[in-house]
């Protein structure tokens, strides 16, 4: 397996990978690949981005996308998406990427890593064997 950051020519197979994530559940999100590729584009281009791909012989077999923000307590770390084709997991790859991408981000002037993620599902578990808790004073709120 490589580990190596994201160019934009990744961005096809990582398209493909994405959407076989999320239109799985507990997601069964309508991603295109249009929507996908723009989606995931946005995310390389983020000011302060942070990413990182595992490939397998040339096939995408995840990614992660984040970035830092400042906050007033100092800066901030979002990851935006970690996706792991439904195919390659259970195998730690999901866990591989995340420990790589946290080491090589170099987190010593970030404050927190935060994240979002679907509530009593078992990414919400695996986000949690790696050290991730609910925030205690945060709510999501959604207007629809």
């Amino acid at each position: 397996m490589e580990f190596r950051p994201v160019s934009p020519t990744d961005l096809p197979r990582l398209a493909e990978a994405f959407i076989a994530t999320f239109s799985a559940e507990p997601w069964s999100e309508a991603w295109t690949m249009d929507s996908a590729l723009a989606c995931l584009a946005d995310l390389l281009a983020l000011p302060r981005a942070a990413h990182l791909t595992v490939l397998d012989e040339g096939v995408c077999l995840g990614a992660i996308f984040g970035f830092d923000h400042v906050k007033d307590h100092g800066l901030t770390h979002e990851i935006r998406e970690l996706f792991i084709h439904p195919q390659a997991r259970g195998q730690g790859i999901g866990q591989a990427l995340m420990v790589r991408y946290l080491t090589e981000r170099h987190l010593s002037d970030v404050n927190n890593v935060y994240l979002l993620t679907a509530r009593d599902t078992p990414s919400e578990e695996f986000y949690g064997r790696l050290g991730f808790r609910r925030a205690r004073q945060q709510v999501v709120l959604v207007r629809p």
